[in-house]
């Protein structure tokens, strides 16, 4: 009866310490789950926004270009177009580039034509569809000026930026500029900025003034 009760006993006791390491394991793979579910959460919060760098790697070219004042003040809202006249989506056509016979020189200059201050015609068809795009995936995108860096406390003078809406190769962006002040103040104007040699080029137009 001894050997008996001593076998069933060392039974029991290899089916009990089975059954506890059954729930320790367990309970370590809740908590392990856990926490790595808040260590994956902590990272999505500490990582840098990135998704938008593009934009804000080219608004250095920008504010260099333009010859912006970063001790102006800054509208963390956008400016819905990229021009004051008509909406984007009908102020891109006018960029589109026209496929035209070019007229015979005849001498005449009733049959030259001037512009002054006119925008480049510079877009496809793909380019514009592909900025009309960008701008309703950015939507709800508003400036960071921590990536900018204007002196967001001035209050007496500060820039409104439509978003720069890029091109499908990425060589031609097209957007609005405004630099304000208190009252019926300032002036805006609407840029056209193209890459050729790795170096931006720009010509403005739609200008206009308080």
């Amino acid at each position: 009866m001894t050997r008996y009760t001593i076998i069933v006993g060392l039974c029991l006791t290899l089916l009990g310490c089975g059954q506890r390491s059954d729930n320790s394991d367990k309970t370590n793979f809740v908590d392990t789950t856990s926490q790595t579910g808040d260590i994956t959460t902590e990272t999505k919060i500490n990582l840098p926004d990135t998704s938008n760098q593009y934009i804000y790697d080219f608004m250095k070219v920008v504010i260099a270009d333009q010859k912006l004042d970063l001790s102006y003040g800054l509208t963390i809202e956008p400016e819905q177009g990229c021009d004051l006249s008509q909406d984007d989506k009908n102020f891109l056509k006018t960029l589109l580039i026209e496929k035209s016979t070019p007229k015979k020189d005849t001498g005449d200059w009733r049959n030259m034509t001037i512009t002054i201050n006119q925008l480049p015609k510079c877009l496809t068809k793909a380019d514009i569809d592909e900025m009309l795009s960008q701008k309703d995936k950015l939507s709800n995108f508003t400036w960071d000026n921590s990536r900018l860096g204007f002196s967001i406390s001035n209050d007496k003078n500060w820039y409104c930026f439509s978003r720069p809406l890029f091109s499908k190769d990425r060589q031609k962006v097209v957007m609005m500029i405004r630099n304000l002040c208190p009252g019926l103040c300032g002036k805006g104007w609407t840029v056209v900025f193209t890459k050729q040699n790795n170096k931006w080029t720009s010509q403005t137009g739609g200008q206009w003034i308080h």
